[in-house]
């Protein structure tokens, strides 16, 4: 496991984000996870500037994350708010039979 997939993951990450597709992102962050523990000891002078751009990445699209997130929640907040408004437009439910003239 290297450092530049680490970096490829934080594409991929973000792909993932932009195109909603959330089960993704487990495999991902498992992956990432992976390659992490795996760095032992003193990592050399060229790990430093992979990492960083990595790290950059992924906290980017956390933001973008986060924001789809309450896009997200907004929607469902709407949908809430026009489901009471609709239910003060229906019928009371009668007892019994319905009488017609």
């Amino acid at each position: 496991m290297s450092l530049e997939r680490l970096a490829e993951l934080a594409c991929e990450e973000e792909q993932a984000v932009e195109g909603r597709r959330w089960e993704t992102l487990l495999a991902i962050r498992a992956e990432q996870h992976a390659i992490l523990e795996g760095l032992r000891g003193r990592l050399t002078a060229d790990a430093r500037p992979v990492l960083e751009l990595a790290l950059e990445r992924s906290r980017a699209t956390e933001k973008k994350l986060f924001s789809s997130l309450a896009e997200t929640q907004g929607i469902i907040e709407r949908l809430r708010a026009g489901q009471r408004a609709i239910r003060g437009y229906r019928r009371p439910q009668r007892a019994g039979l319905e009488v017609r003239a």
